[in-house]
């Protein structure tokens, strides 16, 4: 579904087009409809720059209790215990202030040299490079590694932990994210706070797991477990996503204006400016949800009580009445306060690490690769309904790196190709798989059934059975995915990705936080 200036107004969070392409939506709402209702979803969405910056102010009427995630407050999803981003005060006040302690402006910007650090290193991985992705090569590593070293998770998890989160948020194009009734934390992380009661060190967990509060009872006490992996699963989520799509906005945004990209490099001291001003133009999160607790008035119309709200920041961000010319990018704008990081009691607590990462990134960035150009035509949006960003966003220097993106994308078209000739229909049976563990081989047996079109199954190993805890095949493709449990030698989750090729599969299994292993399977005679 596409729309023109001439068709009904109609706004929907999911609709393709329009996150694809969401300011002309986005002008209409603030001209002609500035309460506009969703019939199809019921929610009611604001977007003017002051209806959303009262109504982020205002946590009494529009309350976080029940989430901030549309998906979320529809289903009434029951919200685990320390979820402090997704509650009102007086409890939300206690956590945050639990956080706040240890993501300090000053501690955020005593970041900076090892934020430099990580940045440098991914950047000197791409010395000698024609091209590189925005995305693969910077968006999904500086913030993970950043975010990962100051919880304390071992580097060599850090691509797994990235990879889960964007599992979380990934959805199908056009769809709302499946939330079912409870949100679910990872479990996995659980295996680093037990990892690190026994090892303490300098990072965030160690603190969460020392500090003492007095909760919203009165009583003094430590955090939960629950508490404890909800606390962790939000600073592992929001540390990885927000900027990682900063970062991938700054390389399609940055080789669209090459003159205020040159303006930069001859004077870098404008870079921090330049970062506002990226983070007013495209905005990683482009609203937020919020429950309306009582009647309220906006614009001569009554929000009733029990509505959704959809504040659109992205759309206050491009208000005349805040910002002239919205529409134009300019890294010389006199600066207004844009709804970026949200604003009141639930500003994005990480806002200061967003933007030492964002400028660090641009500044190194910039003097490596004063310019580049962007292979749109083979970028691609991720598919999420909570942030907007790029999936991938290759970057070229050269004409040799532009045929370099061509070449390297037609020999991938050709490998899944030939991995779909190759892929069986069918994965249904017995599977002898093989893990190459730290310690040598480990065996167990997997056996696969479909039952009224669902895959299900379970995995023996070491005397026990378990139920798999879910099973995904593409036959498309031959990808397969699958998670289980295990309780010898330790509880853990593993977790394995990998392709099927006849009656043959290989790939790598997570193991919890003791990192990724190789495995490999076959087919049993029936």
């Amino acid at each position: 579904m596409n729309t023109t200036l001439s068709d009904p107004l109609y706004y929907d969070p999911y609709l393709p087009s329009i996150v694809k392409s969401p300011y002309p939506v986005y002008q209409r709402l603030r001209e002609e409809a500035p309460v506009y209702y969703n019939e199809q979803y019921d929610f009611y969405a604001l977007s003017r720059y002051e209806d959303v910056r009262r109504g982020l102010l205002d946590n009494k009427v529009f309350s976080s209790a029940r989430g901030g995630i549309l998906e979320i407050i529809k289903a009434n999803a029951k919200l685990p215990p320390g979820t402090f981003i997704f509650d009102d005060p007086p409890r939300h006040t206690i956590y945050r202030t639990i956080v706040q302690r240890m993501f300090t402006p000053r501690r955020m910007l005593g970041m900076e040299e090892k934020v430099r650090a990580i940045t440098v290193d991914c950047l000197n991985n791409l010395a000698g490079r024609d091209e590189f992705d925005f995305i693969a090569d910077l968006g999904t590593q500086v913030p993970m590694r950043v975010i990962g070293t100051l919880l304390g998770i071992p580097e060599e998890d850090f691509q797994s932990v990235r990879e889960q989160v964007d599992a979380k948020l990934a959805t199908v194009a056009g769809q709302q994210m499946d939330v079912g009734d409870a949100l679910v934390m990872n479990e996995s992380f659980e295996a680093y706070i037990d990892w690190r009661k026994q090892n303490p060190a300098d990072d965030v967990i160690t603190e969460l797991l020392g500090v003492e509060f007095t909760d919203d009872l009165g009583e003094k006490r430590k955090l939960t477990r629950e508490e404890l992996l909800s606390f962790v699963n939000m600073l592992a989520g929001a540390g990885n996503e927000t900027t990682n799509k900063l970062i991938g906005w700054t390389g399609k945004i940055l080789a669209e204006h090459p003159d205020q990209r040159r303006a930069l490099v001859e004077n870098p001291g404008l870079i921090p400016d330049a970062l506002e001003e990226i983070l007013r133009y495209e905005p990683p999160g482009p609203h937020i949800a919020r429950y309306v607790t009582e009647d309220v008035e906006y614009q001569g119309q009554i929000i009733p009580a029990g509505s959704t709200v959809l504040l659109i920041a992205a759309s206050a961000n491009r208000d005349a009445s805040v910002f002239p010319d919205p529409d134009r990018f300019d890294i010389y704008r006199d600066r207004a306060a844009h709804c970026t990081f949200g604003y009141g009691i639930h500003t994005c607590i990480g806002n200061v690490l967003a933007r030492t990462e964002g400028r660090v990134v641009m500044e190194e960035l910039l003097k490596r690769y004063p310019e580049w150009d962007i292979d749109l035509s083979n970028a691609h949006l991720f598919s999420t309904s909570t942030v907007r960003g790029w999936e991938t966003l290759p970057a070229y220097m050269n004409a040799r790196g532009a045929e370099q993106i061509r070449a390297r994308v037609n020999a991938n078209a050709q490998a899944e190709a030939a991995a779909a000739a190759s892929a069986p229909a069918s994965v249904d049976g017995e599977w002898s798989v093989v893990v190459k563990g730290p310690t040598g081989p480990m065996e167990s047996m997997l056996s696969l059934r479909s039952e009224g079109g669902q895959l299900m199954g379970e995995q023996t190993g070491d005397g026990t059975t378990t139920a798999l805890d879910s099973i995904d095949y593409t036959a498309a493709n031959g990808e397969i995915l699958w998670t289980s449990k295990i309780s010898k030698p330790m509880k853990l989750k593993l977790q394995f990705k990998g392709s099927v090729t006849g009656d043959s599969m290989s790939g790598k299994v997570k193991a919890g936080f003791m990192g990724s292993f190789a495995f490999t399977a076959k087919k049993v005679p029936a």
